[in-house]
């Protein structure tokens, strides 16, 4: 069985003297002279996620094929990953059985379809969240039609993948099927659970194919209402 992680101031004025009150109708009205007390105050238009201050960092990815998720990289909030890899080979065959039983005598929820496997490679990126906040995903590709699968996994004791996580109010695992040339998702974690991301192309079935792909993921505070607008931008 699967688990399924979706000031107003007012300014008095007295004057003795024409001169005075002409001086101070030259800075009027006040408040375009009023400095910002806050040095990050956002500029009119920048995107909220511009308040956020990030440190990133650039890891390895996974270099061996079908890899189990390796040793998870510690994320904080206004914590990020800057991650590169390439995927040898992609495709999808229906008709071989996965075995998912797990190390830990629990049921895998890798690969997410069924049935059926992966014939091509697939790479992993694990995370373990050391706080509770907003997940954010960036992947690019050099392949403009090609399709892929960019899940997270939920890890178990074994570090194997035991659940997907869902978008809100579904069964749909976020990021599957999706564009292997750009794609974005968010979702929230906290720091129960250690997760990973596993990539793997199904579109075209080409065993021959080469796709390189580049990723960001950043931990940033989680705020009702606020969806993945405090998402930053990759650096």
């Amino acid at each position: 069985m699967e688990l399924l992680f979706t000031p107003r101031r007012h300014v008095v004025v007295m004057a003795t003297a024409g001169t005075a009150l002409l001086v101070g109708c030259g800075e009027w009205p006040r408040y375009q002279h009023k400095p910002a007390v806050d040095d990050d105050a956002l500029m009119p238009g920048a995107p909220p996620s511009a308040g956020i201050e990030m440190e990133w960092l650039e890891v390895d990815g996974e270099a061996e094929p079908n890899d189990s998720p390796g040793e998870g990289v510690s994320l904080s909030v206004g914590d990020g990953i800057l991650v590169s890899g390439t995927l040898e080979g992609l495709g999808w065959d229906p008709t071989i059985r996965v075995d998912r039983a797990s190390d830990c005598d629990t049921t895998l929820a890798f690969p997410p379809a069924s049935p059926g496997v992966y014939t091509g490679d697939v790479d992993w990126i694990a995370i373990d969240p050391t706080e509770e906040g907003l997940l954010c995903f960036d992947l690019e590709s050099d392949h403009e039609s090609a399709r892929m699968d960019a899940a997270l996994y939920l890890l178990g004791e074994c570090g194997e993948p035991v659940g997907v996580f869902v978008y809100p109010n579904t069964s749909t695992p976020i990021g599957v099927d999706v564009a292997a040339s750009h794609t974005q998702w968010a979702i929230g974690v906290d720091d129960t659970v250690a997760v990973a991301i596993g990539i793997a192309g199904f579109f075209p079935d080409n065993p021959d194919l080469v796709v390189n792909w580049s990723a960001s993921l950043a931990l940033v505070p989680s705020i009702a209402g606020t969806a993945n607008s405090l998402c930053p931008e990759r650096p």
